[in-house]
């Protein structure tokens, strides 16, 4: 096979060829990303204490939650999964409010403009903690957005997900008792 003759060439097709192998992989390994932990009676962990200013102007304390199961989901406004699965938690929030279940928002390593507009953008009716600097999240042993952490009446994590609500329907159906 004879050599192409333009050094360039050969650079601009190795750099292509490079970005379709990051693209490529990137999408392919999108479900290995998505890590799901679920706690049983010997390994659950208290929650830790969440408290703060929402992002609308109001107060959020997990403890005063205390008695009803609690969502927390840990979001930033910049983060791509987030968007994807926002109307997917906005679901969730109708399908289980009214079963007594809470959905607290914390947003992460972010700005509070751009959270305040994401909030807006996707119509979000649950308060949202402002966490610049991840403070909550590495108490909840968050390392990314989006993780979810679904937590017990006694106020005890059964759930962790990352990049992924797909065990939160079940868990919260098995808190609540009963199916739906």
């Amino acid at each position: 096979m004879p050599m192409p003759k333009n050094p360039c060439r050969v650079a601009a097709l190795g750099a292509t060829a490079l970005i379709a192998a990051l693209l490529v992989s990137g999408c392919s390994l999108q479900p290995d990303v998505s890590t799901r932990v679920q706690a049983d009676a010997r390994t659950a962990q208290p929650a830790p204490a969440l408290s703060g200013s929402s992002l609308s102007g109001g107060h959020v304390d997990l403890t005063a939650l205390r008695g009803h199961p609690v969502v927390v989901d840990f979001w930033a406004s910049w983060c791509g999964p987030c968007r994807q699965e926002q109307a997917e938690l906005n679901s969730l929030v109708t399908r289980y409010s009214a079963r007594g279940v809470h959905f607290i928002g914390v947003d992460i390593r972010d700005d509070s403009a751009n959270a305040r507009a994401y909030v807006q953008e996707f119509h979000i009716t649950y308060p949202s903690v402002f966490d610049p600097a991840s403070d909550d999240a590495a108490a909840f042993n968050v390392d990314a957005p989006p993780t979810t952490v679904v937590i017990d009446a006694a106020g005890t994590i059964r759930l962790r997900e990352l990049g992924t609500l797909v065990d939160v329907p079940t868990t919260l159906d098995s808190l609540l008792g009963s199916s739906s």
